[in-house]
C-alpha cells in the first residue's frame, strides 16, 4: 500500500513519469541547496503549462520529506486566491478528509487552531499584499509561535509579480525594496528552517536584476536578492498549446497556419473611445471599424457548433466554448466594447430571425475559412446548408452569452466549484482587462480578440495575457483563431523567441554560463552588457541556428529595386548563387549587401532592426571573440513567395529551399554566421510591386550560446 503523500496524490491524478520525476529533483534540490537565504529556488514552466498541478505535488514530496507547513503566495486578487485555494482543496482532499492536511487563506482562517491541527501538515494561501502578508507574519510571531521551528515551505506562485520591485521614494536618490517584498524578506528571516521555491513562466525580473546590491547603511533590515539558486524546467505535456504553435509558423498544410488573423490597428482603435462616427449600431455589420470584430464573433459561433456537431457524430458530449476579447485595460473602453458587441448580436439576431440570407455572406466566410483548417486537421465538417441551419439557430436560441470581466467582484461571480471561469451555454463570450491575465483558467477557449497596444509592451505583462495557451485538445486547435494587429503579432513574436531562448539555453546547460546579453552603443560598436540593462520592449532574441529577417514590408519603386540590383551584382559571389552551398565571404561584404537591401524596403508598422541585424552579424564573426572576421554566404534566385504568405517571422517557410538548404541552415554544428540571400520575382500577381528584389535571412551559427540583442539599454 502506498504511504507516502505524493505517491498517494500521484496515484490519484495519474502524474505522469516526466512530472513526478521533475517535482523529485525540485525537493532534492530544495533540500540541498541552501534556499532559505539569499537565493531561492525556480520552477520555471510555460504559460498555463500546469504550474499549480506541480507545486502542489511539489507540497506533497516536501510533506514526505519532513516539511511541515507550505505557505503559498499568490499574485494579489481575490480570484487567484480563492482559484489557488480551490485547487489545493481539491487536489489534496484525501488527505484533508483524512485529518492529514489542513489548507486555509490567512484572511479566512477556520478559528483559532486546536492542537491536533497544529499538527496536522498546513498549506496556508496568501495574497501578495501588505494586509495578507501582515498577517502572516502575526500568524508565526504572535498567533502560533511554535510554528517557527517548524520546517516551512514558501511557494511563490507567480514569482516575478510583486516580489522583485524597487521604489525610488520621492526627493530620494536611493531606491529601495517595495513593501512587499520587504515583509516576504521578513517572513523569511522570522522562520528559521525555511525552504523557498518561486514559481513562474516569466521570470525576466528573477534573472535579468544585478548579483548583488548595496545595503544602505542605517537601514532596519538586511535586504535579500532573490536571484534562483537553481532552475528546474517544468516539463511540456502532450496536450500543452503554446507560442511555439502560434509564433513558429507551421507548414501550410497545418491546421495551425490558421490561428493568426490580421486585424487592421485602426479597428482596434475604434474599439479603445466611445465614437459613433466611427461605429454605428446601423451599420455595425458592414462597418471598415468592425470588420474584424465581426468576423471574429460570428466564426466563433459557427466554430462552436461544428465542434459539437463533431462530437455528436463521434458520440462525445458536446462542450461549451470561450471567446475573449481584451482589447483595453479601461472600464470605460469595455462598455464601449460590450455596446458595439451588443448592437452586433441585436443585427445579427434580427437578420437570422427575419432574414437569414443577410448573413449569408458572413457565414460563407468563416465557414470557408473553418473548413481548410479543418480539412488540414483531417476532420469532418456538415453540408453548408447543415452548418447555416446550426449557425441560424445559435444566434437564434439567444444562447450566446456575454460577460464584461473587469473587476474582482465580477470574476469572483463568474467562478465554477474550481475557481475556474464558468461556461453557462455554448457560447460564451468575455470582454475584459488584465483581470483576465494571471492564472485565470478560461476552458475551451477557441476565440482571442487581443488589441492591447502599450508604446512599452512588457514581455512578461503579454505572456501572462496569453489565456489562448495550455492543456487544449488538439481537436480545437482547428477552429481556434487568434485576431490581433501585425505590429501586435511582431511583438508577440518577438517575446515568444525571447522566452524560447531562456529556455533553451537551461535546457543545453548554457544557463551556468548564462544566456549572452549584448548591445550596440552609439558608433553601433556591439559589446556583452549587463542584463538587467537590457529594456524588454527593444530586444532581439536568437537561439543557435535561429533566423533573424526583416518581414511585413512593402518593396520600393522599380527604378531604386534596379539600382540596388546593379550594386549587389558584383557583391554576391557567383559561387554562392543557386548552387545550395555555402561560399565564405568577409564581414565587409555581408555589411555592405545588408545596406543596400536595407534601402529596397519600407515598412508600414516601425521598422525593422536592421543594427540589430549587423550587430548580431559583428557579434558572431568577431575575432576577439574567437570569429575570423568572415561569414557564410547562400544566394537563390527565382523566388516566388507570395507577399500574403510573407510574415513568418520564424524564416522556415520563407527560407523553404527543400531538404538541402534547410539541413546546411539548420546544422547545429554551424560554427559560424550564415547570411542567406532570396531573390523574389516580385510580380504584382504575388502582391509586390511588380520587380525582383533580394530577402537577406542571418542565421546564427549552430555552435554558439543564445543571445539576446538589444538595440537599446537602459540609462546608466
Amino acid at each position: 500500500m502506498t504511504t507516502g503523500f505524493y505517491a498517494r496524490l500521484r496515484e490519484i491524478r495519474e502524474d505522469d513519469e516526466a512530472l513526478a520525476a521533475c517535482i523529485d529533483r525540485v525537493v532534492k534540490q530544495l533540500e540541498d541547496t541552501s534556499t532559505s537565504g539569499d537565493r531561492p529556488g525556480m520552477l520555471l514552466g510555460k504559460i498555463q503549462s500546469g504550474k499549480t498541478r506541480a507545486f502542489v505535488g511539489v507540497i506533497a514530496r516536501a510533506f514526505d520529506r519532513g516539511f511541515d507547513i507550505a505557505v503559498v503566495f499568490t499574485k494579489g486578487t481575490k480570484t487567484l486566491s480563492a482559484q489557488t485555494v480551490a485547487r489545493l482543496a481539491h487536489d489534496l482532499r484525501e488527505f484533508i478528509d483524512e485529518d492529514e492536511v489542513l489548507v486555509f487563506d490567512i484572511m479566512q482562517p477556520p478559528g483559532k487552531l486546536t492542537k491536533s491541527e497544529q499538527r496536522r501538515k498546513l498549506v496556508i494561501v496568501a495574497k501578495k499584499q501588505a494586509k495578507n502578508l501582515e498577517r502572516i507574519i502575526h500568524f508565526f510571531d504572535a498567533d502560533y509561535p511554535d510554528l517557527k521551528g517548524r520546517r516551512v515551505l514558501i511557494v511563490d506562485d507567480e514569482a516575478d509579480l510583486a516580489s522583485i520591485r524597487f521604489v525610488r521614494k520621492k526627493d530620494q536618490p536611493d531606491i529601495e525594496q517595495g513593501k512587499i517584498a520587504e515583509q516576504m524578506d521578513a517572513l523569511r528571516r522570522l522562520v528559521v528552517k525555511v525552504a523557498f521555491l518561486q514559481v513562474t513562466a516569466t521570470p525576466y525580473s528573477l534573472y535579468l536584476q544585478p548579483d548583488n546590491y548595496e545595503v544602505p547603511p542605517d537601514e532596519g533590515y538586511v535586504f535579500k536578492p532573490k536571484k534562483p539558486a537553481f532552475t528546474e524546467l517544468l516539463p511540456i505535456h502532450s496536450g500543452y498549446v503554446g507560442g511555439d504553435d502560434y509564433f513558429l509558423a507551421p507548414v501550410e498544410d497545418d491546421p495551425r497556419s490558421f490561428l493568426i488573423v490580421e486585424v487592421p490597428r485602426d479597428e482596434q482603435d475604434a474599439l479603445r473611445k466611445e465614437d459613433q462616427r466611427r461605429i454605428r449600431g446601423e451599420r455595425v455589420l458592414d462597418s471598415p471599424n468592425t470588420t474584424g470584430l465581426v468576423r471574429a464573433i460570428m466564426t466563433f459561433v459557427l466554430a462552436a457548433c461544428l465542434r459539437r456537431w463533431q462530437q455528436g457524430e463521434a458520440g462525445e458530449k458536446k462542450r461549451k466554448y470561450a471567446m475573449v476579447i481584451h482589447n483595453d485595460t479601461q472600464k470605460a473602453a469595455h462598455a464601449w466594447q460590450d455596446q458595439v458587441i451588443e448592437w452586433v448580436f441585436d443585427a445579427a439576431t434580427a437578420a437570422a430571425t427575419n432574414s437569414p440570407q443577410k448573413l449569408r455572406p458572413i457565414f460563407d466566410a468563416a465557414f470557408a475559412d473553418l473548413s481548410a483548417s479543418i480539412e488540414a486537421d483531417k476532420g469532418r465538417t456538415p453540408k453548408s446548408e447543415q452548418a447555416f441551419d446550426m449557425f441560424i439557430e445559435a444566434l437564434q436560441g439567444g444562447d450566446v452569452v456575454r460577460e464584461t470581466v473587469n473587476s474582482d467582484h465580477a470574476v469572483m461571480a463568474l467562478l465554477d466549484e474550481r475557481a475556474e471561469l464558468k461556461l453557462r451555454t455554448p457560447f460564451n463570450i468575455f470582454v475584459g482587462g488584465s483581470i483576465l491575465d494571471r492564472g485565470i483558467t478560461i476552458p475551451n477557449l477557441i476565440a482571442f480578440y487581443y488589441g492591447r497596444n502599450p508604446r512599452t509592451m512588457q514581455a512578461d505583462t503579454v505572456l501572462q495575457h496569453s489565456r489562448m495557451y495550455g492543456n487544449r485538445d488538439r481537436r480545437d486547435l482547428a477552429v481556434t483563431r487568434f485576431y490581433t494587429s501585425r505590429d501586435v503579432y511582431d511583438r508577440l513574436y518577438t517575446i515568444n523567441e525571447f522566452e524560447n531562448t531562456l529556455r533553451s539555453a537551461f535546457e543545453s546547460g548554457a544557463h551556468e554560463q548564462g544566456v549572452v546579453f549584448i548591445q550596440a552603443d552609439a558608433a553601433n560598436r556591439v559589446r556583452p552588457c549587463a542584463p538587467n540593462k537590457v529594456l524588454l520592449s527593444n530586444v532581439v532574441a536568437v537561439r543557435p541556428t535561429g533566423m533573424y529577417l526583416p518581414t511585413g514590408f512593402k518593396t520600393r519603386t522599380g527604378r531604386e529595386l534596379a539600382a540596388a540590383e546593379r550594386e549587389l551584382h558584383p557583391l554576391i559571389p557567383i559561387g554562392a548563387r543557386d548552387k545550395q552551398k555555402f561560399v565564405e565571404v568577409d564581414r565587409g561584404t555581408a555589411l555592405h549587401i545588408i545596406a543596400i537591401i536595407e534601402k529596397t524596403m519600407e515598412f508600414s508598422d516601425g521598422e525593422f532592426e536592421w543594427d540589430a541585424m549587423r550587430g548580431l552579424l559583428d557579434y558572431y564573426s568577431d575575432v576577439r571573440d574567437g570569429g575570423d572576421g568572415r561569414v557564410l554566404m547562400l544566394a537563390e534566385t527565382g523566388r516566388k513567395l507570395s507577399r500574403e504568405k510573407s510574415g513568418d517571422k520564424s524564416g522556415l517557410s520563407i527560407l523553404g529551399g527543400g531538404v538541402t538548404i534547410r539541413s546546411l541552415v539548420l546544422d547545429p554544428l554551424r560554427s559560424k554566421a550564415a547570411l542567406i540571400l532570396l531573390q523574389q520575382e516580385g510580380t504584382t500577381g504575388q502582391g509586390w510591386s511588380g520587380h525582383r528584389f533580394w530577402w537577406p535571412i542571418l542565421a546564427a551559427p549552430g555552435t554558439v550560446e543564445p543571445c539576446v540583442f538589444a538595440t537599446k539599454v537602459a540609462a546608466d
